[in-house]
C-alpha cells in the first residue's frame, strides 16, 4: 500500500494520471457520438439468434431480410437515435464475423441497442486502457513511463478512434492478450500455461486472423525444447477452439453453423476494397489479387521467418531449471512472440481496416521496455528499440502528424499505417535475433550479446 501511495508523490505520475483521466473522459465523449457501423451488425445477428429468427445469418439472401427486418423495429423506437442511423445505411448486413464472436456480443447484449452499443464502447475503453498497463507492469515500466505510453494512444491515435468509430472487436482481442501475457508470466505451473492456451484458443475463434500468435507460442516451446510446455499448451489452445465452438454451435441451434460461416468466409477473404476505401492491407497492394491459401501461405512462411531468428537469438542458450534470469527472459520472448503475432496479421491479410492496427500496441510495448543493459548506448540497439518504434506510433498519430508536416499530399506516403507494421516486423525480427534478454540479472556467457 505504502509503495503504491508513493508513486503519487511523484509530480510526473500524478500529472500524467491527470491526463490520463481527461482522455478518456475525451473519448468517452466521441464514442458517444458515435453509431457503431461495426457493431450494429453483430448485434443485429446476435438479436437474431436469441430472438430465434428462422434466418441463417450466413446465407446471403438473409443479409437483405434482415437488414428490412431491423430496419422496421428501429422505425418503431422511439429514442433509439444510432439505431435509427444505421439502420437506415445499412441496406444489407454482411454477417461474416465466426459464430463465437456472435455469441460473445450476445452474451453481453440487453436488446435495447443505445445502450449496448454504450456498455459496447464502455468495456472497450476498459480493455484497451488495461491491456496497455498490464503489458507495461509485465515488462518492468515505471509507472509514469506506463501512462506516458498509453496518453498518446488516448489522444491522437487514429486506430483507437476508428476501434471506437466503428465499435469493432480490436480493443476485445487486445484485452484477450493482455489477459494471456499476465497468465503466462505468472511461475512456470501446467494449471497457468493451461488456461492461458485455453484462451489463446478462443482468441483464434473469436476472430481467425490472430491464428499467428498461437503458432508463434507453439514455436517457441519447440525452439527452447519445452515439450512438455508444447504439450500444455497444444491442449489448451484444442480446448478453448473446441469449447468456442460448442458454445456458439448449441447457442445458435445448428450443428453446421460453422461450416456455413467456413462457405461463407471463403468468399469475403478472396479480397478486399481498395486502400480508397479504408483498406491498409500490404500484400493487397504488392499483388494483384490473393487466393486464401496464399494468405495462409504467407502468414506461416512469416511466422517461420519469425521462429528461424528467435532460434539464433537462442542459439546455444543452455536448458536447464528456469532461474529468474531464465523466466525474466522467456517472459520478454513470449510477449515478443505474441506481438509478432499481431503484427504478421496486418502484413498477410488481404483486408486490413484502420482500426486493426491497434494491435501493433503489444509490440511497441515490446520495444519501449526498460534499457536492458547499464553503459553506453550503441547505435543499433538504440535505432531498434528507441528511434524506430517511436517513427512506427507518430505514423500512426496521423491527425497530430499532419498538423506538423501539413496536409498537402507531400508527405502522406510517410504515414501510411502500412509502413508502420513493416518497420514494427523488423524491430521484432531484430529482438529475436539480438535484443532479448533478461532485465536486471547477470546474463549467462551463452546468451547472444545485443551489437
Amino acid at each position: 500500500m505504502r509503495k503504491s501511495a508513493n508513486y503519487f508523490k511523484d509530480p510526473v505520475s500524478l500529472i500524467l494520471a491527470a491526463l490520463i483521466a481527461l482522455s478518456l473522459h475525451g473519448a468517452w465523449l466521441y464514442a458517444k457520438e458515435t453509431p457503431g457501423l461495426d457493431y450494429y451488425v453483430a448485434w443485429v445477428a446476435a438479436d437474431a439468434v436469441r430472438n430465434d429468427s428462422p434466418h441463417n445469418i450466413y446465407d446471403p439472401s438473409s443479409r437483405y431480410t434482415l437488414a428490412v427486418l431491423y430496419r422496421n423495429k428501429a422505425d418503431a423506437q422511439e429514442n433509439a437515435p444510432r439505431q435509427k442511423q444505421l439502420a437506415a445505411h445499412r441496406k444489407e448486413l454482411p454477417m461474416s464475423a465466426t459464430p463465437f464472436l456472435y455469441w460473445v456480443t450476445g452474451l453481453l447484449a440487453s436488446g435495447n441497442y443505445e445502450t449496448d452499443l454504450s456498455v459496447w464502447h464502455l468495456i472497450s475503453l476498459v480493455l484497451t486502457t488495461g491491456s496497455i498497463l498490464v503489458m507495461c507492469r509485465l515488462l518492468g515500466y515505471s509507472p509514469a513511463t506506463s501512462l506516458a505510453l498509453l496518453l498518446p494512444v488516448l489522444v491522437w491515435f487514429q486506430p483507437f478512434y476508428s476501434d471506437l468509430r466503428v465499435a469493432n472487436v480490436n480493443s476485445f482481442q487486445l484485452g484477450f492478450i493482455g489477459l494471456i501475457l499476465w497468465l503466462l508470466s505468472l511461475r512456470p505451473h501446467g494449471s497457468t500455461r493451461f488456461f492461458a492456451s485455453v484462451l489463446i484458443g478462443l482468441l483464434v475463434m473469436f476472430k481467425p486472423n490472430l491464428a499467428p500468435v498461437a503458432l508463434l507460442l507453439a514455436g517457441g516451446w519447440v525452439v527452447r525444447r519445452q515439450y512438455l510446455q508444447l504439450g500444455i499448451s497444444l491442449a489448451g489452445m484444442a480446448t478453448g477452439a473446441l469449447a468456442a465452438v460448442l458454445v456458439s454451435s448449441v447457442w445458435m441451434g445448428s450443428a453446421t453453423i460453422w461450416l456455413d460461416w467456413w462457405n461463407f468466409i471463403q468468399q469475403v477473404v478472396e479480397g478486399g476494397a481498395g486502400e480508397s476505401w479504408g483498406n491498409y492491407a500490404l500484400i493487397s497492394k504488392l499483388t494483384n489479387g490473393i487466393s486464401p491459401a496464399g494468405q495462409l501461405a504467407v502468414a506461416v512462411g512469416l511466422s517461420l521467418l519469425c521462429l528461424v531468428f528467435f532460434w539464433w537469438g537462442r542459439r546455444g542458450a543452455a536448458v536447464a531449471e528456469p532461474d529468474a534470469a531464465e523466466e525474466d527472459r522467456e517472459l520478454i520472448e513470449n510477449a515478443c512472440l505474441v506481438a509478432m503475432g499481431c503484427i504478421i496479421t496486418m502484413l498477410a491479410s488481404a483486408l486490413v481496416w484502420l482500426h486493426y492496427y491497434l494491435l501493433i500496441l503489444p509490440m511497441l510495448a515490446v520495444a519501449f521496455r526498460p534499457w536492458p543493459e547499464a553503459g553506453r548506448i550503441k547505435f543499433l540497439p538504440f535505432l531498434m528499440l528507441r528511434v524506430l518504434p517511436v517513427v512506427a506510433l507518430l505514423i500512426l498519430m496521423e491527425s497530430g502528424l499532419r498538423i506538423v508536416l501539413g496536409s498537402d499530399g507531400d508527405y502522406a506516403w510517410i504515414m501510411k499505417p502500412t509502413n508502420s507494421a513493416v518497420i514494427l516486423f523488423v524491430v521484432g525480427l531484430w529482438q529475436f535475433a539480438y535484443g532479448i534478454r533478461a532485465r536486471s540479472y547477470p546474463q549467462a556467457d551463452a546468451v547472444p550479446v545485443a551489437h
